[in-house]
C-alpha cells in the first residue's frame, strides 16, 4: 500500500459510502416524486407523485442516443468534441439571446435592490451605505455582488443608451455560463480521462433547460459558479498531476533557466508540468477565482470548504505541503474577500456597514412553516433585526428562543419533525426546475407568447415535466459514478481514483448538510446541480462501458 493510499484510504472510504447513500436518496426522491409551483403568485411548492415509467422510458431512449453520439464523436473525437462543445455554447449564447428579447425578465425583490444600490453608487450616492434602513444595512453580504453591478453600471453609462444596465448583466450571464461549460468540460478531462465522459458531458448540458433560464437572472448565482468553475479547474489540475512524471518531465528538460527556456523546451518535448514557471501564477489565480466567487455569492464558501478539506488531505496524504498552502491560501482569499469588499465602501462613503441579519435567525426561519413550503423564507429574520433594533445580539436571543421552542415542539411530535424536514428537503431538491420560474418571473412590457405560456400558462407543465426527465438522468448518472466506484476500476479507466476525484460531490454533499438547517429554497440548490454534471456524464459513460462489455 503506498503513503497515499495510507493518508486517505479510510477517508476515502467514509466518503465514497456517504456519497453513494446521498445520490441514491437523491435519485430515488426524484424518480417517485416531484416538487414544483404551479402558482407563480403565492408560489407555493406542491409536491406529488411523478411518473417513474416515464422516467424508465426516457432512460431507456437516453442510452442509444448517447451510445450513437459517442459512436460519431468517437471516430474523430478531438475534432468532433469541439464540434459538439462549439454547438453546446452556442445554443447557450442564444438561448440567452432569445430570453433577453422575448422573456423580458427584471430584477425583483433582492436582485432589485442590489442593483439600485449599485446604481445609487454609480451615480455617487451613499445613502446605501449610511443610512440604517437601506437594504444592505440588513444584508452587508451583498456589497460583493453590488460592487459587480456597479462596475457593470459605470461601463454602460459611458455609452449614449437609455436601455437599463440589467440588460448587459443578462447578456454577460450569457457568457459566464459558457465559461462555466468550459472550465467543467476540461474539469471532467482532468478528474476522468475519459473522452466519452466529456462527450456525455455536453449532451447532458444542451438539456440543463433550468441553466438556460437562470442565464437571465439578474443576480449572483452564474457569475459565481463561473468563477468557482475555473478556480475548481486548476486546482483539479494540480491534484491530478503525477509529482514523479513532474521530476521526470524537469530532468528531461535538463533544468532549463527560467520559464521562457522551460516553454521552449515544453514545445519540443511535449512537457506539461512546469515547476515553479506556472504553478505559483495558477494557484493565485485560482485563489482568486474563489475570492470573487464568495464575494458575488456567499453560500460559495461551503464549496471552497469542500475544496480546502480535499487539498489537506491530499497534501497530508502525499507529502506534498504546497497543497496545505494553496487551501490556506483559497480560504483566507475566499473567507476575506466580502471583509474587503466593505471595507472599501466604508472607506470610499466614510460611513459604516451594520452587522446585518443574523445567520442564527436564517437557522431559526429554517425550522419554521412557510405560505411556499417548510423552512422556505418567511420572513423571521428580516423581522427579528429590525424589531430588535438592528442589535445582533438581541436578534440572535430571539433566534434561540425561537430555535428551542421548535426543538421542544419536535420532540413532543418527532413523526411532525420528520414529516417537517422531509418535505423541506424535498422541495428543494426534487424541484427539477430548481425555481427557475420563479426567480426569472417579473417583466416589463409583457413577455411573448410563448415566453408567457411557458412561465405562467400551457407549456409550463410540459418544462416542468421535461425538467423532471433531465433531474432524473442527472441524479442517477452521478449515483451510478458512486456505485461504480464501489468495483473494481475497469483498465481502460484514468488516472488513479483518489479522494480528489470526487472532490465536487464533496461540495454537494456540504451543500446537502448546510440546507437542512438553513433557509430553504430550490434556487439555492442550482448550483449544486452544476457540480453533479460531471460526475452525472461519468456515470453514464460507465454504464455505456459496462453495456459495450
Amino acid at each position: 500500500m503506498t503513503d497515499r493510499e495510507k493518508g486517505t484510504g479510510w477517508i476515502f472510504g467514509l466518503i465514497r459510502g456517504i456519497c453513494l447513500a446521498l445520490t441514491a436518496a437523491l435519485w430515488i426522491s426524484g424518480f417517485l416524486l416531484t416538487c414544483y409551483a404551479e402558482d407563480m403568485t403565492g408560489q407555493k411548492v406542491l409536491t406529488e407523485w411523478d411518473y417513474p415509467l416515464i422516467h424508465a422510458a426516457c432512460v431507456c431512449v437516453f442510452l442509444p442516443a448517447a451510445w450513437l453520439i459517442w459512436k460519431w464523436v468517437g471516430k474523430k473525437p478531438r475534432r468532433r468534441k469541439r464540434i459538439l462543445l462549439g454547438i453546446t455554447l452556442g445554443w447557450y449564447l442564444a438561448a440567452g439571446a432569445l430570453l433577453i428579447v422575448f422573456g423580458r425578465t427584471v430584477p425583483a425583490a433582492d436582485s432589485l435592490s442590489v442593483f439600485y444600490a449599485a446604481q445609487d453608487m454609480a451615480a455617487g450616492g451613499r445613502d446605501v451605505i449610511l443610512s440604517r434602513e437601506s437594504y444592505l444595512s440588513y444584508y452587508p453580504q451583498q456589497v460583493g455582488l453590488m460592487a459587480y453591478f456597479e462596475c457593470i453600471i459605470r461601463i454602460w453609462n459611458l455609452f449614449p443608451v437609455s436601455v437599463p444596465a440589467y440588460h448587459l448583466i443578462k447578456c454577460l450571464n450569457a457568457v459566464w455560463a459558457c465559461v462555466i461549460l468550459c472550465a467543467q468540460y476540461k474539469t471532467v478531462e482532468v478528474l476522468f480521462r475519459d473522452s466519452r465522459a466529456q462527450t456525455l458531458y455536453l449532451l447532458l448540458a444542451l438539456f440543463h433547460f433550468p441553466f438556460l433560464m437562470y442565464t437571465s437572472f439578474v443576480y449572483g448565482e452564474i457569475p459565481s459558479m463561473a468563477l468557482f468553475s475555473v478556480g475548481l479547474w486548476i486546482v483539479t489540475c494540480r491534484l491530478g498531476e503525477n509529482p514523479e512524471q513532474g521530476s521526470a518531465v524537469s530532468k528531461e528538460c535538463a533544468a532549463p533557466k527560467g520559464c521562457a527556456a522551460f516553454k521552449e523546451c515544453a514545445a519540443s518535448k511535449g512537457c506539461t508540468a512546469p515547476k515553479g514557471c506556472r504553478t505559483a501564477a495558477e494557484s493565485l489565480s485560482a485563489a482568486l477565482c474563489f475570492g470573487a466567487a464568495a464575494a458575488l455569492r456567499k453560500n460559495t464558501l461551503i464549496l471552497m470548504i469542500a475544496v480546502a478539506a480535499v487539498l489537506v488531505v491530499e497534501a497530508f496524504s502525499r507529502r506534498r505541503p504546497f497543497l496545505a498552502a494553496l487551501a490556506g491560501i483559497c480560504l483566507l482569499c475566499s473567507f476575506g474577500s466580502l471583509p474587503a469588499a466593505e471595507a472599501y465602501y466604508e472607506h470610499r462613503t466614510g460611513g459604516e456597514l451594520a452587522s446585518g441579519v443574523t445567520a442564527l435567525s436564517y437557522v431559526a426561519m429554517g425550522m419554521q412553516e412557510s405560505s411556499r413550503a417548510e423552512g422556505w423564507y418567511n420572513g423571521f429574520n428580516f423581522d427579528t433585526y429590525r424589531e430588535s433594533g438592528m442589535n445582533a445580539d438581541l436578534a440572535n436571543q430571539i433566534s434561540r428562543d425561537a430555535i428551542r421552542e421548535r426543538l421542544a415542539y419536535f420532540r413532543e411530535y418527532p413523526s411532525y419533525a420528520a414529516g417537517f424536514y422531509g418535505r423541506k428537503l424535498l422541495s428543494q431538491w426534487a424541484d427539477g426546475t430548481y425555481a427557475s420560474r420563479q426567480a426569472t418571473l417579473a417583466t416589463f412590457g409583457g413577455r411573448s407568447g410563448f415566453f408567457q405560456q411557458l412561465y405562467e400558462g400551457r407549456y409550463s407543465v410540459a418544462y416542468i415535466r421535461v425538467c423532471n426527465l433531465f433531474q432524473n438522468l442527472l441524479y442517477m448518472g452521478a449515483f451510478l459514478f458512486c456505485l461504480a466506484s464501489l468495483r473494481k476500476k475497469p483498465k481502460s479507466a484514468g488516472p488513479a481514483e483518489g479522494l480528489w476525484q470526487y472532490i465536487g460531490l464533496i461540495g454537494v454533499l456540504g451543500g446537502f448538510l448546510f440546507h437542512i438547517f438553513w433557509e430553504a429554497n430550490a434556487r439555492y440548490i442550482f448550483p449544486y446541480s452544476l457540480l453533479l454534471l460531471p460526475y452525472a456524464a461519468r456515470g453514464w459513460s460507465l454504464m455505456l462501458e459496462r453495456r459495450k462489455s
